[in-house]
């Protein structure tokens, strides 16, 4: 990954507090093997459009809660959930990641890996392939279960023995 998105995510979590990296910024934490040029965030709190603007950062017209940063990395924000997993679930369960004696936090690998089962597109799937093949034997299967259904512990599991074998 990318120094300068670790230092954005530092720069991100100063200013805002807490926030919490998901999507490909926090895929590339466990497994680095793709590129992305933005970070995927959650926060408990609803957006303060205007103290986002004071501190810099600039709206993108035409994406609901997509930003620039003042230093001109695009961030998409989520407030709710992520693949049906509540944001307060991934904020406790996230991971402390220390970078240049500073800190930010990302998605557990469980939560990540259950929200990219779950969306499914192709680039989600590569990307669970890659979790699964690299850091399977670290799943917590008893934090996954509790967010995800019976069915989809059974696929994963299945696909996490299949892609380790």
């Amino acid at each position: 990954m990318p120094l300068n998105l670790k230092r954005e995510a530092v720069s991100i979590t100063d200013e805002l507090g807490d926030v919490v990296c998901v999507g490909a910024f926090a895929v590339n934490y466990y497994s680095s093997y793709r590129t992305t040029r933005d970070i995927d965030l959650v926060t408990v709190s609803p957006l303060d459009e205007r103290k986002l603007a004071r501190l810099g950062y600039s709206k993108v017209e035409s994406r609901g809660d997509s930003w620039f940063t003042p230093r001109g990395v695009k961030v998409d924000f989520d407030t709710k959930d992520v693949g049906r997993i509540p944001v307060t679930w991934i904020m406790e369960k996230s991971v402390q990641v220390p970078f240049r004696n500073k800190v930010y936090r990302v998605i557990c690998l469980e939560g990540l890996i259950l929200a990219k089962h779950r969306a499914g597109r192709s680039t989600d799937i590569a990307d669970l392939q890659q979790l699964l093949r690299n850091c399977g034997k670290a799943i917590r299967w008893d934090v996954l279960e509790e967010i995800a259904g019976r069915v989809e512990l059974d696929e994963l599991r299945n696909i996490s023995q299949g892609l380790s074998a």
